[in-house]
């Protein structure tokens, strides 16, 4: 399997699975994070939300792919600008631990 083919195939492009992962990002109310899931039933890419350790749950999916969101991993460069962060996070992706992680 290959990431970049399953990437496209799920999201219809790279440029596209960026604007929904971090769209997703954002949207995560209050702390949590965005996690890209391969979906094995479907054989398929999601982008889930995980918000409030507390409220966790088990997926059937496999988790390749996470942002931190909560307000600790950003604050002190980025303040209250999470869109701002979740921009330049993509300059650190190990994409080569997300290959690992898909394979």
């Amino acid at each position: 399997k290959d990431l970049d083919n399953y990437i496209n195939k799920s999201f219809g492009s790279f440029e596209n699975f960026k604007k929904l992962f971090k769209a997703a990002a954002n949207a995560v109310e209050g702390s949590g994070w965005g996690i890209m899931h391969y979906e094995p039933v479907a054989d398929r890419l999601i982008i889930m939300q995980a918000e409030r350790q507390g409220n966790l749950t088990q997926w059937i999916t496999i988790p390749i792919l996470p942002v931190d969101v909560w307000e600790h991993a950003y604050y002190l460069k980025y303040q209250n600008r999470r869109a701002d962060y979740i921009t330049n996070w993509w300059n650190l992706v190990n994409w080569q631990e997300a290959e690992n992680r898909f394979a």
